[in-house]
């Protein structure tokens, strides 16, 4: 979308945990590219796949770069980034590459918001959030002292209290300094505010993705959003009427609104007006019902949208409420009818099990929600039922993990009593239970897991072990 600088005194390999339809589609991962070239650093970009360890920029071979980072977004995409590094012959400690000719190895992304810890067993430096300015001062201190002063190089990232280096911070698994995750950058800076490409090959196709919101207002309580992103911020309406003239060239079909929730944004009737005048269909990253109103639905419709996607959590009003999703069972049926009054007769649910206080009755609700949707709507229905994983930062931290045995049993009811439905039989997607185990175990990761870790890559398990949740919490108390 923009002619970015080629070249650069500073080779830097950007590397995404998957393959280039999903690393490529990462608006992160595009606007740490771009701050790169803008800043003169020869930066190109690396995945899992077609060719993990040839750029995707210039066929370069990973061996040319003095510096890799990884823009880390899930917990599953740590090992992902060892095996990676490990497969490319990259010793996967910094001190063992501090003796020898190898890279600098670094990380960011969503994870460093919630928990950095998971990564500082292999990471020389973690940018914690936010993530520009201080990554405008890691280039700095990268081109001052580069990979053969390592010690130097530490001991000068180190002065950056937004900036996590594991071989000067961490002493007998413990942090000894005091961090901040970077949470309060203006969005209404000079930052980047849009895809800086688009691609038929990524899996929002030809999307122009617009960052509206950072951080968020609500308190449900299994999510990390408002405590570990911090507050809503929103970007004006006057500068994504900028971008959208500065991308208008390009003929962009379609607009993706990014935000944790696209109702609370300020702005949002008049970008619907503005995007619709533009002959631009536009998409949802986020509905909640209860701020879904006719005005969006209509706009999915005009766009050609056939499906919609929310997320109950659960089939029962008084345990959606204890998340902190205010709505009922009622509305839902309302909203989804409206739509598909509309002419969207798809509809995708997602639903959590193994809530706190959870009962059988309550995993029976999802089917009989989905029982009152098909009757009332007629619409054709998904449902993507995902194991409740308590995660660092959230008021649901300190919660059990159901475990394999609950997780199975809960699995076989829904199974079976979804078939009663027997008109439109919503298909079932069950997230795997060793996949939520795995998720649950590198959420709360300190420093001595992510070394045992390395230890299973090495030995070709790379199983995910145990954490020890109440030592890691009392970590994560030293970044605020």
């Amino acid at each position: 979308m923009r002619e970015l600088p080629k070249g650069g005194d500073l080779p830097w390999a950007l590397f995404y945990p998957a393959d280039y339809s999903v690393g490529s589609a990462s608006l992160g991962f595009q606007y740490i590219f771009e701050r790169l070239r803008l800043s003169g650093v020869a930066a190109e970009r690396f995945f899992c796949a077609p060719l993990p360890y040839r750029s995707a920029d210039a066929d370069t071979m990973l061996e040319r770069f003095s510096v890799i980072t990884a823009t880390v977004a899930y917990e599953g995409s740590i090992p992902l980034f060892y095996r990676w590094l490990d497969s490319a012959g990259i010793p996967l400690l910094p001190e063992e590459r501090a003796e020898g000719s190898f890279p600098v190895v670094g990380a960011g992304g969503a994870l460093s918001y919630i928990n950095p810890l998971s990564l500082s067993g292999v990471c020389d430096f973690i940018i914690l959030g936010d993530g520009m300015e201080p990554l405008d001062y890691a280039v700095k201190c990268l081109r001052e002292c580069g990979a053969a002063e390592r010690k130097k190089l530490w001991r000068r990232l180190a002065g950056h209290q937004e900036i996590l280096v594991p071989p000067v911070d961490i002493r007998e698994g413990k942090l000894t300094r005091d961090l901040k995750t970077g949470r309060r950058l203006d969005l209404n800076g000079d930052y980047p505010a849009h895809s800086v490409w688009m691609t038929e090959r990524g899996v929002f196709g030809k999307t122009l993705l617009l960052e509206l919101q950072r951080g968020c207002a609500r308190s449900c309580s299994y999510c990390t959003l408002p405590r570990c992103f911090g507050s809503a911020r929103f970007r004006g309406f006057d500068i994504i009427e900028k971008a959208l003239s500065e991308t208008r060239r390009f003929g962009v079909p379609q607009a993706g609104l990014v935000t944790p929730e696209a109702g609370d944004y300020p702005f949002l009737p008049q970008l619907i007006d503005s995007l619709s005048q533009k002959n631009i269909a536009l998409s949802f990253a986020s509905l909640r019902v209860d701020r879904l109103d006719e005005k969006m639905i209509s706009a999915l419709a005009a766009g050609g949208r056939r499906s919609i996607t929310i997320a109950p959590e659960t089939g029962s009003d008084a345990l959606r409420f204890s998340c902190g999703k205010r709505f009922t069972n009622a509305l839902i049926t309302e909203k989804l009818s409206l739509a598909r009054e509309r002419g969207i007769d798809r509809v995708k649910l997602y639903f959590m099990i193994g809530l706190p206080g959870e009962t059988d009755e309550d995993v029976s609700a999802i089917t009989e929600l989905c029982r009152a949707v098909v009757s009332e709507t007629g619409q054709s229905l998904t449902l993507s039922v995902n194991p409740f994983v308590p995660k660092p930062g959230t008021p649901w931290e300190d919660e059990i993990f159901a475990g394999k045995l609950a997780i199975g049993q809960k699995y076989e009811k829904i199974k079976k009593e979804i078939r009663s439905i027997t008109k439109k039989t919503p298909r079932l997607r069950l997230t795997g239970i060793k996949e939520a185990q795995e998720e649950f175990s590198l959420a709360w990761y300190g420093f001595d897991e992510s070394r045992e870790l390395v230890r299973g890559v090495r030995s070709g398990s790379a199983k995910a072990a145990a954490a020890g949740r109440e030592r890691t919490k009392e970590q994560l108390r030293h970044i605020s």
